[in-house]
Parts: C-alpha cells; structure tokens; sequence
C-alpha cells in the first residue's frame, strides 16, 4: 500500500472516529450543559421569587390604602356608586328615583363613563350628597346638578328632585 492511500486511510479513520466519538459522547455533553444552564436560570429565578413576594404584597398594601383613601371598595364604580347612594339615602332621608345605565364612549385610549341619577328629598340633603360626591369619594367629576321642584297633585306637595350627571374617566 502506498503513502499516500495509508495517508488517506489515516484521515478518513480519523474524520469517523471524530464524528462517532461526537455522536456517542460530546454531543450528550452539549445538551447536559444547556440544560443544566437553563436549571441554574430557573434556580436564580426561584431564588428570587422570595423577594419578588414580598415586593407583590407591598405593592398590594400600596394599593389597597389608596383605593381605601378614596373610598373604593370593588372595581366597579356603578357599584359603588349606588352603594354609596342607598347608604346616604337610609341617613339623609332622600330616595334615588332613576337611576340610568351608565353612557360609555371610548375615544383613542379614554373611555368616559356617564352615570345619570336621579334623586328626590329635601334641598339640604341633596347638597350634602352632592358636596360629598365631590370631595370624599373618587367615582368621576359631577358635570351636571339640575334641580326641579315638581307638583304632586295627588298628595298635594312640592317635591324637589335633583338630575346629577356624573362622569368618570379612564385611560387604557
């Protein structure tokens, strides 16, 4: 046999001994590795879940004072809204006569919510909840008051009602 077919031989015996040992043994080492590189990312990740936490209950304490700060109970401000009325009604002496399904538009990124009530009583009590709407609670800006005394023929009194629009705002 020649050289040069002993030199040849020599390569290709070296090139499969090369691609089978890849097979066999390296090829199994490069996947341990990522995977023991993906086990160590999940394991500092856990680690941090700890922290992370403690960090989520903070910012659930955070938010909570502030929804508590303004008199928010649940995410639905009609809700609320009408709670809030029924409870002042019971104590001021004054009922809700209409109260209508809120008027939504959405234009870009706000959507405006409109609540329109309406409420029957006496003149001081209706602006004292009119007054707290405003100031102690956060369900929007009251855009329009309306007053209008109106004759019961039937039993024969005036009565006062209020028309209130009150809109809220919220950004997407």
């Amino acid at each position: 046999m020649k050289q040069s077919n002993k030199n040849k031989l020599l390569f290709l015996g070296f090139f499969l001994a090369i691609l089978i040992a890849y097979q066999l043994a390296f090829s199994k080492t490069f996947e341990i590795r990522s995977e023991l590189a993906t086990l160590e990312k999940q394991s500092i990740s856990f680690e941090n879940m700890a922290r992370l936490s403690a960090t989520i209950n903070e910012r659930e304490k955070f938010v909570d004072s502030i929804l508590k700060k303004n008199n928010i109970k649940n995410t639905s401000i009609q809700n609320n809204l009408l709670e809030l009325l029924n409870k002042q009604s019971l104590e001021k002496g004054f009922t809700i006569s209409n109260f209508v399904e809120p008027h939504i538009i959405s234009k870009e990124n706000i959507t405006t919510t409109s609540f329109q009530f309406t409420l029957k009583g006496d003149f001081k009590n209706l602006l004292e909840v009119i007054y707290q709407l405003e100031q102690y609670y956060n369900f929007g800006k009251i855009v329009h008051v309306n007053f209008e005394k109106k004759r019961d023929y039937r039993k024969r009194k005036d009565e006062l009602f209020c028309f209130v629009l009150l809109e809220s705002l919220i950004s997407k």
